[in-house]
């Protein structure tokens, strides 16, 4: 064993093993000496076939061996996937040793020659840049960082990586683009977790802006989800996370975009494996989880949105138990942030009160709320006993459009009565049409509202006056839908014009949402007219002096169902990720129903248009079919519908 080294003795003859791998003397028992690397060459290209410190990513997660070739090994450069590896050449350990090599050297030589040792002036210390190991420290500790949080241990653990390198591998083979796709999410999740089991919070990997920007380009717009505001958020992520909760809110938007990454990489191909879409993120949105629930009696806005985002992250994979106790927890902490009302009477925020909310902050909390609320209703499918929050206790303005938004820019909307605004406001603030002000997301939080009004209703028929007198509840709610629509402003129609404009600024899912939801609201009202296909408890029975009005009510249930299918079927050709909703599937499959339900039961086979629009309606249910095995690859349950 050596001395110097303390390195374990094999007791090998003439120099043991340990110590020539390590080119050291080897000191025998009896005093005798032998340098190591004298069976061997003692160069570093012998010593790197030795020995390989590092194996990048996905040699260590397939468990292959590794030649350590920077900046690609041999096997990533065949497969032609990213190579990725955690740190140096070699660890700190070889660097220390080659250290106290060096000085042990240098000490002989000065006991030979000390004026050579004078003009060396280095006295056998080595500077940290003055090998390649070294180097590469050097310019890592360059580049400036930010304090850091803990991240759990069973993110890095070895079957989680392994299973998305064993993705990489069969996608590899099917479509290279995909391999890139599952390859770049590997190394997104490294930049994110850092060698030493911490989330590395600047600089940002490219890999992982792109997992982010496929959150705000795909999710982001749809029904309230628009609630973090990206440019403060990516100036944040610039300047580094500070807290759990930004930690958290990172991981889950991370998570759905990781999804999306996969998804517009090509896996609406059929020869793409399912189960990659399905686990991809799904680590990220654990360890969100995990930073919301390991305290969850601290809130905070953060929270909450990760809240929200959680939800529908396990709304998607169909985890709707999950999905219901999220929900109520992200509304009871919306109801202790108090964001149901505003935060004081400067909605224009012209007192300059260094103490209030930033005009974007403002904003984002009444999007929170809204989408606390939409997720509240969805959540109780309308039912007042399952649902937690009333509209009457929501004393906000709806929010404003996307482009105030984007841009701090301060403004007057309708609340959601329609032409009210908050009445603490004074006259002189409020614009000719605080209407013009509102997005696609005003008038979806609109139509959801009238949806619970529709479904408390159909849940009670028998409450008031029969549908077919003008003074019903049934006529009321009509009546209110046509107000809707006809206060829908010309860029948030479903024209061809608006279709492209939306497909444009990545809102062209939000606008497909908000129309299937119109539509799907007159099939809610409709249900009365078809107690056998929806098996309502109660069933209205209509007299026969009103079977006019039960066929009218009927026939329009059936042409709102067909719209529908139109509208998806159009939607669908400009790719799978327009139907990215996680409701579509449920409008898809209650479309299908109406539809064969009206051609094979209702529809007189006497009318002389009975031929044509029953093969009108199959095909619309075969169109509706293509569109459920598209949605395959984004939710599970459409395969079962």
């Amino acid at each position: 064993m050596s001395n110097k080294q303390q390195v374990k003795c094999d007791g090998r003859p003439n120099g043991c093993r340990n110590c020539e791998r390590l080119q050291l003397e080897c000191v025998a028992g009896d005093g005798s000496t032998m340098l190591a690397g004298s069976r061997t060459s003692s160069s570093p290209i012998s010593l790197r076939k030795i020995r390989t410190y590092r194996s990048c990513q996905s040699c260590r997660l397939s468990k292959t061996k590794c030649n350590g070739d920077r900046p690609k090994c041999s096997r990533c450069s065949a497969k032609l996937i990213q190579c990725v590896y955690d740190g140096c050449a070699a660890p700190r350990w070889t660097r220390n040793l080659n250290k106290v090599e060096a000085r042990s050297v240098e000490e002989e030589e000065d006991d030979e020659d000390e004026d050579d040792d004078d003009d060396d002036g280095k006295g056998g210390k080595e500077e940290v840049g003055s090998s390649p190991a070294g180097r590469e420290e050097m310019a890592t500790s360059a580049v400036p960082t930010v304090p850091t949080v803990p991240i759990n241990p069973d993110d890095s653990h070895p079957s989680v990586r392994a299973a998305s390198l064993k993705f990489t591998d069969e996608v590899h083979e099917k479509s290279p683009v995909l391999s890139d796709a599952a390859s770049m999410s590997v190394a997104a999740s490294s930049s994110l977790s850092g060698p030493n089991g911490q989330v590395a919070s600047h600089p940002l990997a490219w890999n992982l802006r792109r997992v982010v920007e496929q959150y705000f380009t795909n999710l982001h717009p749809l029904r309230c989800f628009a609630f973090v505001h990206k440019p403060s958020f990516m100036r944040q992520l610039d300047k580094g996370l500070s807290s759990d909760d930004e930690s958290a809110l990172l991981h889950i938007i991370c998570a759905h975009g990781a999804k999306f990454l996969v998804l517009t990489a090509g896996l609406g191909d059929s020869s793409a494996p399912l189960s990659l879409w399905k686990n991809a993120g799904n680590q990220w949105a654990k360890r969100a989880e995990y930073l919301m629930l390991a305290n969850f009696g601290r809130i905070s806005v953060q929270r909450l949105m990760t809240a929200i985002l959680l939800h529908d992250f396990h709304f998607r994979l169909g985890e709707y138990g999950q999905a219901l106790m999220i929900s109520g927890l992200a509304v009871r902490m919306a109801q202790a942030l108090k964001i149901n009302t505003e935060y004081n009477a400067d909605i224009l925020c012209t007192q300059g009160d260094a103490a209030a909310p930033s005009v974007a902050s403002r904003e984002s909390r009444r999007r929170l709320m809204w989408a606390c609320y939409v997720l509240d209703a969805w959540a109780g499918s309308g039912v007042d006993q399952l649902t937690l929050l009333r509209e009457n206790d929501i004393k906000i303005q709806l929010p404003s459009n996307e482009r105030n938004f984007g841009l701090r820019i301060p403004t007057v909307t309708e609340t959601l009565g329609v032409g009210h605004v908050l009445q603490f406001l004074p006259p002189a603030v409020v614009p000719r049409r605080p209407a013009a002000n509102m997005g696609i997301m005003a008038y979806y939080i609109r139509v959801v509202a009238l949806w619970k009004r529709i479904v408390r209703y159909v849940n009670h028929l028998h409450a008031g006056p029969p549908p077919w007198q003008p003074d019903s509840a049934f006529a009321a709610l009509d009546a209110d839908m046509h107000l809707w629509r006809r206060e829908l402003p010309d860029f948030v129609d479903y024209t061809t014009e608006t279709i492209y404009a939306r497909l444009d600024s990545n809102q062209l899912g939000a606008l497909v949402l908000i129309h299937c939801t119109y539509h799907h609201n007159y099939l809610e009202l409709y249900k009365l007219t078809m107690p056998d296909l929806f098996k309502l408890p109660k069933p209205f029975v209509f007299p026969p002096e009103h079977q006019g009005f039960l066929q009218r009510a009927q026939a329009n249930c059936y042409y709102h169902a067909h719209q529908i299918a139109d509208i998806l079927a159009e939607a669908a050709e400009h790719g799978s990720r327009i139907l990215s909703d996680s409701l579509l599937p449920f409008f898809v499959y209650d479309s299908s129903r109406v539809m064969l339900y009206y051609v094979a039961r209702l529809l007189d086979p006497s009318r002389p248009d009975a031929e044509a629009k029953m093969r009108d309606g199959v095909k619309a249910v075969e169109s509706n079919n293509r569109v459920l095995r598209m949605m395959s690859a984004l939710f599970p349950i459409a395969q079962s519908l």
